[in-house]
């Protein structure tokens, strides 16, 4: 009886989605025959586009806990695709796409795939190989390392291996590594140091950063002559790189250098020079940004362009002269940035469907995006033109620089030197038969008039603004003198947004979030109640900071014939608002920020800190209905 049903259930399992999980179940007993066939039969009827395990816990079979359970205790029998897709990390049609480039690759493993084709981050492929392989992932910050051991080993072999011994017992050394499957590199670590491996998981891009630190650090130490310093900045550009840094400033003190990078928003100290080493630094970057270096005593501005390890970026300098020395600071622009879709520039799904349906989508209109320097206007912008980039569409761009490439579109940079000043080539742009016009920024009168003329003579135009939310580029539009029927007749949404920090995923924890704030942002005692939110507490990964990376906050507002009325009527800012509110749904930053933290994305306190205070009555409940989603408790 049980060889037949083995065979039947092994019949029933052949070339079906997430086979291996249903076979465990089945080797524990977990799971009765007619429940595996009617799992079966729902799988085929959707094409196989859905998990056995997925459709097991939606006819309440098991619990996500008990799948997420199973999978933690069993993770070894699963190839790393198949674990990372039962993780949820990737949707199963996304493990598919993986295993045809898998089959095309040479060289390259699953995982690096799954990264390539941007479905999992290095941290989500790090926590699936901790599962699988029953690692334990660790955080190890500079200071934790033993410099006796590491300095062993060349730093070669570091980078090449990505693994770094940081401290030894009495028989083990404890290495952190990315590889943990590289036998050799951990072979020839025992043998140094007659030791055996205790072995740690870190993600990829936290082993990188580790080993350019420490890097850093050791050169700093002996630092003697030229070839060192180039050595220190190059270490110094790459770290910037591989950490996300928009920012690396290097700030001169009383007794040292401080080296700080800009990380979500947030400074954050990285490492110090010493005051000899600081001034050639400083001068070995003024020469590669062509400044004057025998000028100390005023402000200079030049740009780096230089390929670090294997990623191209530019670099604008600029100096500033103190009390103590010449404070430098890089802006860092990569190169290899890449074009993101409108799916990946974490719009929520309420607003994304919005935002295409009843903005995008309409064949006429002046699209505004809106936000202050630096909270991802661009690649809003970006994403939005590559969403309409069609074969039958003419696409035309003036821009101060062209920041992305896109295949299909006419693309101009402005240059002043060269004939082609923002004002000049307003006139030409209209004069190209274009549907699609793309601003980069409406800048003063004149471009906002050109705007909203190219509008009423049928095309569609997308730009940006610096405003503080959506209502406010209503107003800034008035108070540039364009006129309030104009306005109504032309603009057909104005997308606000915000950039704000994630909580990091390495160390979040449950928290009961400040009453006071909670209660400024929107929640009540018995929301906070009845909701689990989380923080992060603070780790190696994160600096100790509790945030790792940013995600968005979108403020969407629709021009309905209510809004038009208030505009041309030229009500206050706050009568609009409340107008756009009823009559469209508009949902604040706040409220978006909020959402957000209820999701587990962020805290609270981040929202408050970030989000432009609006008055809202709304409940949780209706902020949720408005974004289109389900919030599970």
């Amino acid at each position: 009886m049980i060889k037949e049903k083995k065979q039947t259930s092994h019949t029933l399992l052949k070339h079906q989605p997430g086979a291996k999980f249903v076979e465990m179940l089945l080797e524990n007993a977990y799971l009765p025959l007619p429940t595996l066939e009617k799992a079966v039969r729902i799988q085929k009827k959707l094409n196989n586009t859905k998990l056995l395990s997925n459709i097991l816990i939606e006819l309440g079979y098991i619990s996500a806990d008990d799948h997420r359970r199973l999978m933690r205790s069993h993770g070894q029998k699963f190839l790393i695709g198949e674990l990372i897709c039962e993780l949820g990390y990737i949707s199963l049609s996304q493990l598919q796409q993986a295993e045809k480039e898998l089959s095309k690759a040479s060289g390259l493993r699953m995982g690096e795939i799954l990264i390539k084709l941007e479905c999992i981050n290095d941290r989500q492929l790090a926590q699936a190989l901790s599962e699988q392989l029953k690692l334990e992932l660790a955080h190890v910050d500079i200071d934790m390392i033993d410099r006796k051991i590491s300095g062993k080993f060349s730093k070669k072999f570091l980078k090449q291996n990505l693994m770094l011994p940081y401290e030894v017992g009495e028989k083990h050394v404890f290495i952190i590594t990315s590889e943990p499957l590289n036998k050799a590199a951990m072979s020839e670590i025992e043998q140094t140091l007659d030791k055996q491996a205790k072995v740690f998981i870190a993600a990829h891009s936290t082993m990188t950063s580790l080993i350019d630190k420490l890097a850093i650090s050791t050169s700093n130490h002996d630092a003697s002559g030229g070839h060192h310093i180039a050595e220190i900045i190059d270490n110094i550009l790459l770290a910037a790189l591989r950490d996300s840094a928009s920012d690396i400033h290097l700030e001169p003190m009383a007794e040292s250098m401080r080296v700080r990078f800009r990380m979500d928003g947030v400074l954050i100290h990285k490492m110090d020079l010493s005051l000899e080493v600081a001034k050639r630094v400083i001068t070995r970057l003024k020469i590669l940004g062509q400044m004057d270096i025998s000028d100390t005593r005023t402000h200079q501005d030049g740009r780096i362009s230089e390929t670090i390890g294997d990623i191209e970026a530019d670099f604008r300098v600029s100096t500033y002269v103190t009390i103590y020395g010449e404070n430098l600071v890089m802006r860092v622009l990569r190169r290899d940035g890449g074009l993101k879709s409108i799916e990946q520039i974490h719009m929520d799904r309420g607003i994304l469907e919005r935002f295409k349906h009843d903005a995008l989508d309409v064949p006429t209109g002046v699209i505004i995006i809106t936000g202050p320097t630096g909270s991802g206007k661009t690649t809003t912008l970006y994403s939005a033109v590559d969403y309409l980039n069609r074969p039958t569409t003419k696409i035309i761009t003036l821009e101060d620089p062209v920041e992305y490439v896109i295949d299909g579109i006419m693309q101009c940079s402005v240059d002043d030197t060269a004939g082609r000043s923002f004002e000049n080539s307003l006139k030409s742009v209209v004069r190209q038969d274009p549907d699609v016009i793309v601003l980069g920024e409406i800048r003063d009168t004149n471009s906002a008039s050109v705007a909203v003329q190219a509008a009423l003579t049928g095309h569609k135009v997308l730009t940006t603004f610096h405003t503080e939310d959506s209502i406010g580029g209503l107003l800034r539009l008035i108070d540039m003198g364009v006129e309030t029927f104009l306005i109504s007749s032309t603009v057909v949404s104005i997308l606000a947004q915000r950039l704000i920090r994630t909580i990091c995923p390495d160390c979040r924890q449950p928290y009961m979030p400040n009453k006071r704030i909670a209660n400024l942002v929107g929640l009540d005692n018995e929301t906070l109640k009845n909701h689990t939110f989380y923080r992060g507490i603070g780790c190696g990964t994160c600096y100790g900071t509790g945030y790792h990376g940013r995600t968005a906050l979108h403020e969407l507002l629709v021009l309905n014939e209510e809004v038009r009325s208030a505009i041309i009527a030229q009500e206050p800012s706050h009568v609009v608002r409340k107008i756009s509110c009823e009559s469209t749904d508009l949902l604040s930053l706040m409220e978006n920020g909020l959402y957000k933290a209820l999701e587990g994305a962020t805290t609270i306190e981040e929202v408050y800190r970030i989000a432009p205070r609006s008055n809202t009555n709304r409940s949780v409940e209706d902020i949720i209905r408005i974004m289109g989603d389900k919030h599970d408790n």
